[in-house]
């Protein structure tokens, strides 16, 4: 919404906005409570939904979070906290732009560099069961562009 505000801003610069141009405000509007709830429900089961994320990660491969005979579940956490919470925040104020631009591509560069990109591709396959156990379906509905989006970037 942010970056829809700020292209609006510039669009409509000396003239009114058409009510097409501020469509997007009134569907953003109508859905507030709900993001609300789903951005809540999120940052007080953010421990939670970590930890059963590395989990389910480990299950699909012990070997998944060691890079050569070092742990780096540690490192694996930090990043997918990071990317939570960008991708809760790109939900909350229903803006992607925010989220790919501001996060995911930079994210999948510094993985390519480090070759750490088979664990964040797991991880994309298993985000929406995680989100599964602790969102609503309304909750989820919500937060799905924001993991579909990062699947595409980092899966």
């Amino acid at each position: 919404m942010l970056t829809q505000l700020s292209h609006l801003s510039t669009a409509a610069d000396g003239r009114y906005a058409t009510a097409e141009e501020l469509q997007f405000l009134k569907d953003y509007l109508h859905t507030t409570e709900q993001r609300i709830q789903a951005y809540k429900t999120v940052r007080d089961n953010e421990a939670f939904l970590l930890e059963e994320l590395q989990t389910q990660v480990k299950a699909v491969s012990g070997g998944l979070l060691l890079k050569g005979s070092k742990d780096v579940s540690s490192f694996f956490k930090r990043d997918q906290k990071n990317v939570l919470r960008v991708g809760t925040a790109a939900m909350l104020f229903n803006d992607l732009d925010f989220l790919r631009e501001g996060l995911l591509l930079w994210h999948r560069t510094i993985l390519k560099a480090f070759s750490v990109e088979q664990p964040s591709a797991v991880a994309c396959q298993v985000w929406p069961t995680v989100f599964g156990k602790y969102l609503s379906t309304d909750e989820y509905k919500l937060m799905a562009p924001a993991v579909g989006l990062i699947r595409a970037i980092l899966g």
